[in-house]
């Protein structure tokens, strides 16, 4: 499938870009009607922004994009328990904006930050199916994504190189497993996590914890071997510890 991208410097300190390209992926169901099922097609295109500010010391990124699939099955929303049919669902668009903030704010401590908006829809359904219909949300996408991560080190003394960071990621208007428009959707996601790290020349100690606030986190995920989607909750606060040693 090709691939095409190309990238201009307006001047030493921007750029501007766009991509497109197209995907062909295959799969495997069960049609009610016992018909072939075809692969998945689609295309991404997207054109962004690029900018360093501030002799380097920042960097954002400002893109758009759409990304189109066609023949992509799903779940039969006609289904009786014990089916396992699949439809195949025409087309669905995903298309929204991305915003990319990194850099320094003082010595040792940066600053990475995201955000995301996504608008996903049917765009066409297959003549014959019933229960979907154009407009229609898509399920597991979240319309508002949001995540920073803020790190500071040690830029001198005995523990230079070591430090501490923490991070969020945050999530909304999210679909649940219907299909249709105005229902309820899943609560908001909020979730911190952080860590400490202690740098050497030879090794490296990391200590991270997840789910600071202990919050139960739960999302929608799609079951194959059930042909339906269902909510998979996310482990309570956990600790890791890693260490890593160079030769």
């Amino acid at each position: 499938t090709p691939r095409v991208g190309l990238s201009v410097s307006l001047d030493k300190n921007t750029a501007v870009y766009a991509v497109y390209d197209e995907a062909f992926t295959p799969q495997s169901g069960l049609l009610r009607n016992g018909g072939k099922v075809e692969p998945i097609t689609g295309t991404n295109n997207e054109i962004g922004i690029k900018k360093d500010w501030f002799d380097g010391k920042w960097n954002t990124t400002l893109s758009a994009y759409r990304i189109l699939k066609q023949n992509e099955l799903t779940a039969d929303p006609t289904n009786t328990p014990g089916s396992n049919f699949s439809v195949v669902l025409g087309e669905k668009r995903a298309q929204g904006v991305e915003f990319d903030l990194r850099g320094k704010i003082t010595d040792g401590l940066t600053l990475i930050a995201n955000y995301a908006y996504t608008d996903s829809k049917v765009t066409e359904v297959t003549p014959g199916v019933t229960g979907i219909n154009v407009g229609d949300v898509i399920p597991g996408f979240a319309k508002h994504v949001s995540n920073a991560w803020l790190t500071y080190t040690l830029q001198e003394g005995t523990l230079k190189g070591s430090g501490i960071s923490a991070g969020f990621t945050y999530l909304a208007d999210r679909a649940t497993d219907t299909w249709s428009v105005g229902l309820q959707k899943l609560p908001n996601y909020f979730k911190l996590d952080g860590g400490l790290f202690y740098d050497r020349p030879k090794f490296k100690i990391t200590g991270n914890a997840f789910n600071i606030l202990n919050k139960y986190l739960f999302s929608g995920s799609y079951y194959q071997w059930l042909n339906a989607y269902y909510y998979q909750a996310e482990a309570p606060r956990n600790y890791r510890i890693s260490v890593a040693y160079k030769f």
